[in-house]
């Protein structure tokens, strides 16, 4: 299922946002997207969290608080924001380990269909889905404000694979057997 969303609340923060390691001259996430029940989302920016190139490159944090799996988010920005360049925190001067083809992905985060110029689109991929209460973290170019700014996040969440759904059209009716038999033997 794919939900259309705007980029929901945004405030600003002091509170150090735990969902992000310190990178480079960030101690933390500069923003912080959370997923919550019913399909909001709520974008914080941490305005003491600068860039931690120290020059124009943000560390993002996602929180899941939705009750499900999120598989993916479709971010759009101001321009730029998908435009690696290769200082992203994967790369030797950060982490020095890469965790994907852009060197801007965080651990089991992907990106996928990013616009050419302006670079103002982009999906973020979660592999394996990020779990309920569960958190990540990559990074963009390009400041918190064009990251923010631009016309929003759609989220993918998981949908039960037939297998569960399989388990439960079974088990309904079991359960409902059981209950008949259970108020028949206490009548007698």
């Amino acid at each position: 299922m794919s939900l259309g969303l705007g980029l929901g609340a945004q405030s600003a923060s002091a509170i150090p946002f735990t969902q992000c390691p310190n990178i480079g001259a960030s101690p933390s996430c500069s923003i912080l997207f959370t997923f919550g029940s019913g399909g909001t989302i709520t974008t914080q920016v941490d305005s003491s969290v600068g860039p931690y190139d120290s020059v124009e490159d943000t560390l993002v944090g996602v929180q899941n608080n939705s009750g499900g799996i999120v598989n993916s988010m479709t971010l759009t920005g101001a321009a730029d924001i998908f435009g690696f360049d290769g200082d992203g925190i994967g790369t030797s001067s950060y982490l020095g380990t890469s965790y994907g083809s852009t060197g801007y992905e965080g651990p089991n985060i992907s990106f996928s269909g990013y616009n050419t110029w302006p670079y103002t689109t982009g999906t973020v991929n979660f592999t394996g889905g990020l779990a309920d209460s569960a958190s990540a973290y990559f990074s963009l170019e390009g400041s918190p404000s064009s990251i923010t700014s631009g016309g929003g996040i759609t989220p993918t969440h998981s949908v039960p694979d037939p297998a569960t759904l399989a388990l439960l059209g079974i088990g309904l009716p079991i359960l409902g057997f059981l209950t008949r038999r259970r108020k028949n033997l206490d009548r007698q």
